[in-house]
């Protein structure tokens, strides 16, 4: 094998010399085939001129021996086709011969030994000893250290638990001077609730993760932020917003000194954008519409895959008092945020959602007013693959082109100057050739310019936003 593999200059080496040239030699098929597309010849002309068949002369350039006959047809096929490349026979069969060696070693399975047995034939029996107690009690020590380095990096991986379960809604409305808020965590967690005024409220969750805290309340609306931080990890949860409006009290006939200020304004909210059941490729959302409100929040909710079958939507509706808008908390949460409705009550903010089916819920805040909500359902889709197209234009002389689009064979064969072929992939293209000199190439109207040099052989990867690039294995 050596011989085919290294090529040595006209002396010969000595203590004092160094080889001259080293090469790996390519495979014979690759050989053969370019001494075929050197002599300018296809595989149909080689078939009749050697009168051997197509599909062994193919087989024999893709170094696919199992499409071969016996071995003894496959020597006199290499040296026939050898003679008519002018090519050495005899070295051609002996790399062939190197090339079969090593297939069969590499598919050679190997055997193994029986288990020997615990008791040995004759009585004797395994012994424990000291080193194997050792052994042993280091393994056992190494599988738990292992265990508890993966139980905690999933503990640090888990997001603290947040849960609010009184009040059970997200807005909400008493006459109350206080309210107990309580909810749910991870144990030992640290639970920080910020409310109206500088409002701060610190608690420390029970064994069982639950929690409890007597807030203070005011005329109006009164907003209350929870966050919960695990003990051990010191990881903070996804902030909760729950809204608790108290009413203010009714001012008694005929005890105001200042004129009446007339009936007051309703609370309104008319959502124009977007449609309940939008879909859209881009994710380019726009929520807009116009309140009586001076307050917009717009919030989103992920429901599933675009394809997935969608959950019956409610009319939109003002939540009656008491139990507003929506409720629980959604997870996994996407885009939203405040919007400031102008001097006409108009609003408009554009968010940019993931692929998938999505509930948008809107709702409008007024000092004295209940929150109105808005919900709708999009659809944002995947973009799908796009097509690349590539142009091949044979300039100066004819040349052997093999084009796979994909990995599918879509050209064959020698093409004439002059010739212009169209091909579309939606990965890559490999362009293999004798003579990257006259193989012109544009991608997507984007001139590449010749291959290579005149007469330069090789196979090349095209693909979209790159320069062709010389392949690891032929086309």
């Amino acid at each position: 094998m050596a011989r085919q593999q290294l090529r040595f200059g006209s002396r010969r080496l000595g203590r004092d010399r160094t080889p001259i040239d080293a090469a790996p030699a390519p495979p014979v098929g690759e050989t053969l085939q370019l001494a075929r597309e050197r002599k300018g010849v296809d595989l149909y002309r080689a078939e009749r001129d050697t009168k051997i068949r197509l599909r062994y002369l193919s087989a024999l350039e893709d170094g696919d021996y199992d499409e071969l006959p016996a071995p003894v047809y496959t020597k006199g096929f290499l040296r026939n086709y050898a003679i008519y490349l002018g090519l050495e026979p005899d070295d051609i069969l002996d790399r062939w011969r190197d090339e079969m060696e090593q297939q069969r070693t590499a598919t050679r399975v190997a055997v193994i030994p029986p288990p020997m047995p615990i008791v040995e034939p004759g009585g004797r029996r395994l012994h424990i000893t000291p080193s194997m107690i050792v052994a042993g009690l280091v393994g056992l020590v190494v599988i738990a250290f292992v265990g508890y380095i993966g139980i905690q990096l999933l503990r640090f991986a888990e997001v603290t638990p947040n849960r609010v379960t009184n009040p059970a809604d997200v807005f909400s409305q008493v006459d109350a001077a206080s309210i107990t808020i309580a909810g749910e965590s991870g144990p030992g967690a640290r639970v920080q609730i910020t409310g109206p005024g500088d409002q701060a409220y610190d608690v420390i969750a029970h064994d069982d993760g639950t929690w409890t805290q007597e807030v203070n309340l005011a005329r109006g609306q009164n907003d209350f932020t929870i966050v919960a931080t695990d003990a051990v990890t010191g990881r903070a949860s996804k902030a909760i917003t729950i809204t608790i409006n108290v009413p203010l009290p009714s001012p008694s006939p005929g005890l105001s000194a200042t004129p009446s200020a007339g009936p007051p304004i309703t609370l309104t909210l008319s959502l124009t954008s977007p449609s309940d059941g939008l879909v859209s490729t881009d994710g380019v959302i726009v929520v807009a519409g116009t309140t009586t409100g001076g307050r917009i929040n717009v919030t989103s909710t992920y429901l599933g895959t675009p394809d997935s079958t969608p959950a019956p939507s409610s009319s939109p509706s003002t939540p009656a008092p008491g139990s507003p808008g929506p409720t629980g908390t959604p997870a996994p949460i996407g885009p939203g945020g405040d919007v400031a409705p102008g001097i006409a009550g108009a609003f408009s903010r554009t968010f940019n959602f993931d692929p998938g089916r999505w509930q948008v819920t809107v709702v409008a805040y007024a000092t004295d007013q209940v929150p109105v909500a808005r919900q709708v359902t999009i659809v944002v889709q995947a973009p799908g693959p796009v097509t690349q197209h590539l142009q091949l234009t044979i300039e100066n002389n004819a040349a052997f082109v093999r084009v796979l689009a994909d990995g599918v064979r879509v050209q064959n064969g020698q093409l004439s100057v002059g010739t212009t072929r169209q091909y579309e992939a939606s990965e890559q293209f490999c362009v293999r050739t004798a003579n990257a000199g006259s193989v012109h190439l544009v991608l997507d109207a984007l001139d590449l310019g010749l291959l290579g040099a005149d007469g330069e052989s090789g196979s090349w990867i095209v693909k979209s936003g790159l320069a062709p690039v010389r392949a690891a294995r032929p086309c």
